[in-house]
């Protein structure tokens, strides 16, 4: 660029997005850090009822519960959770694709959170039979526990016959990897990583029955995996927004650099057409 008012111009622009994308990535340093306190914060008591409910598994021989039978009717369901708003790398684009691949062909439920979830099935042609939004951008266990209930009645009246979680697993600030876990129905597998602490092989009693006892605790369980499954994905999400906004920062740092290069060189032409206007006009006097 010659024009210096045109370089100006730009500059002010550029300097006004950098500090916009540098508050950006302070908020999402933010929300990242307090969802995986919320999270740890959690871990403890869900990985008690998964202790809990492993021991029942392992020590009832007699349990019967419509969480742990695969039902005959029904379709798969796949829950898959993104973003409300893009900005943030390639993080929709990663799970969505997973997604839209990870599922079976034929018939399907699904489920939707997230307006870019909605939005990237929309245009597959996929119909979603229930959507939630909002969700993802500020998860809480009040929501967990309404998806959870949801869920649990369209499970019970056979509508599905197993369900899928889809979300973005957080391991640190530059991994995120998109899972799916089978969330129903639930199976001893799911528990490996977890050592019973009654370590016999006879049968234990439980008051007033197993399938009482998991009644209580196979919703808590629920409600844990997908709690967990959100705050996961908020964390990738904010993490995915950051590293984008300081890669925002660095690209428009680099530009102003060429920018203020031009401007000088402008600058320099601007002071050399004066000076020589000023000789010429000399020139002609003498």
């Amino acid at each position: 660029m010659s024009n210096t008012a045109d370089v100006k111009s730009s500059i002010r622009a550029i300097n006004d997005t950098s500090k916009i994308t540098k508050a950006m990535k302070l908020i999402s340093t933010s929300k990242m850090q307090k969802a995986i306190a919320r999270y740890d914060a959690n871990l403890l008591y869900f990985n008690r009822v998964r202790s809990a409910l492993k021991d029942i598994l392992v020590h009832s021989h007699d349990l019967h519960h419509t969480f742990l039978e695969k039902h005959e009717k029904g379709f798969p369901a796949y829950i898959v959770i993104a973003a409300d708003k893009g900005l943030c790398g390639g993080y929709n684009h990663n799970i969505l694709n997973f997604a839209y691949d990870f599922m079976k062909e034929g018939e399907k439920f699904v489920i939707t959170i997230g307006q870019e979830a909605r939005a990237f099935f929309e245009r597959k042609k996929v119909p979603i039979d229930v959507e939630y939004l909002h969700i993802s951008q500020n998860p809480t266990l009040y929501e967990a526990r309404n998806l959870a209930a949801d869920l649990s009645k369209m499970y019970r009246s056979s509508e599905m016959n197993e369900v899928y979680l889809i979300y973005t697993r957080y391991y640190s600030s530059v991994k995120q990897v998109p899972t799916a876990l089978k969330l129903l129905p639930v199976e001893m597998s799911e528990f490996d990583d977890i050592e019973t602490e009654l370590d016999y092989e006879n049968e234990m009693n439980y008051h007033p029955s197993p399938n009482k006892v998991f009644d209580v605790l196979g919703p808590q369980y629920i409600i844990g995996l997908i709690y967990g499954a959100l705050i996961q994905a908020f964390a990738s999400e904010n993490s995915a927004r950051m590293v984008a906004m300081d890669s925002s920062t660095k690209n428009a740092e680099e530009m102003l650099g060429k920018l203020n290069i031009a401007l000088n060189r402008a600058r320099q032409q601007a002071i050399t057409m004066e000076i020589t206007e000023i000789v010429g006009a000399m020139d002609a006097l003498t």
